[in-house]
């Protein structure tokens, strides 16, 4: 019996499998699926590296910690906070707006990604301090449009993704490459210059685009992969932290992002440089329990960082350091 063929190609790596696969049915053969991306390999990385650093305790001459701090002019008691996120199609608007309530009850800060102004203006009028994450849009006027907006309606900040300007590549395909588009840094020093507000740039994984960002005017930069969002291989996070804390941070504020989870996950970020660690995935996950199950997500973190700090001996985040650190022999120091 022959394989039959499609008339269509497929548009993916995954319809070509699912395609190969029912040929193959015909011929009472059953094979899985191979994998069509190795998009894991940058969070598994990340995950594997948080869990083989270690905390040195310093029990003698207890401290009382304090894990208050301020981003962007706004006080807040935790320096975890919900990293970018747009609405998830299994969330409503009205649903968004209470997670961003959770933030603001748990003393923390929202950034929100794609969305429109009416859902920004919701989230803002929570009282939750907002910042608004604008994407690389193909069309630079409705970058600017986006950052006047997000100005005029009271956010704390705003920034840009750069990470997505080749949009995002999943099996085999690049995706909303008609929506997204590289932009050269005239275009972001106009963005920059265009708005009051402190000016964040997300998505920055190496020392030359930390260096660049701090010369075109950034107030702050975030060192992330984006969860893996558009990039398999994006240096993990963590990884790339600690090189650009060194490089950087004594000129910008530097934020992280991608991977982190828990209490000990900030206190290992704040060691290593960052001013604070942002957190999307945990956040949406707690989304189902409205703004108390955020607020709550967010306590729990924040408990385990202040019990942490405790056993460290820090008395404020100021005094979290790299000192206090130690890796697993199985794992080469990065920094």
């Amino acid at each position: 019996m022959t394989l039959e063929k499609t008339a269509e190609r497929p548009a993916t790596i995954t319809g070509l499998f699912n395609q190969a696969r029912e040929n193959l049915k015909q011929r009472g053969v059953e094979r899985p699926l191979p994998s069509q991306s190795n998009y894991l390999a940058s969070a598994q990385e990340n995950r594997e590296l948080l869990d083989s650093i270690f905390i040195e305790s310093r029990l003698l001459d207890p401290v009382t910690p304090d894990t208050s701090t301020a981003l962007f002019g706004a006080k807040l008691k935790t320096p975890a906070f919900c990293s970018a996120v747009g609405r998830p199609d299994y969330l409503t608007d009205e649903d968004m707006v209470e997670v961003v309530r959770g933030m603001g009850k748990a003393g923390s800060l929202m950034m929100l990604g794609i969305g429109g102004s009416d859902l920004l203006q919701a989230a803002i009028d929570t009282g939750t301090p907002v910042v608004k994450m604008v994407k690389p849009y193909r069309n630079t006027d409705l970058i600017y449009q986006k950052v006047r907006d997000a100005e005029e309606r009271g956010c704390l900040a705003v920034g840009m993704d750069i990470d997505h300007f080749y949009g995002v590549y999943r099996d085999g395909k690049a995706d909303r490459t008609e929506i997204f588009a590289p932009k050269q840094t005239a275009d972001i020093v106009q963005a920059i210059s265009s708005t009051r507000l402190p000016f964040i740039i997300k998505g920055v994984l190496g020392v030359q685009d930390a260096v660049k960002a701090v010369q075109i005017g950034a107030s702050a930069i975030v060192v992330s992969n984006h969860g893996w969002g558009a990039f398999d291989f994006g240096i993990p996070s963590i990884v790339a932290l600690p090189r650009i804390a060194a490089a950087v941070g004594s000129r910008v504020t530097v934020l992280v992002d991608s991977g982190f989870r828990t209490g000990n996950d900030v206190f290992k970020a704040l060691a290593l440089g960052a001013k604070g660690v942002g957190l999307a995935t945990s956040v949406l996950a707690a989304a189902g329990a409205g703004a108390e199950g955020v607020e709550q997500l967010i306590g729990f973190i924040t408990d385990e960082l202040k019990r942490t700090m405790a056993i460290a001996g820090c008395p404020s985040l100021a005094a979290i350091g790299q000192p206090l650190l130690v890796t697993s022999p199985r794992v080469a120091p990065w920094w």
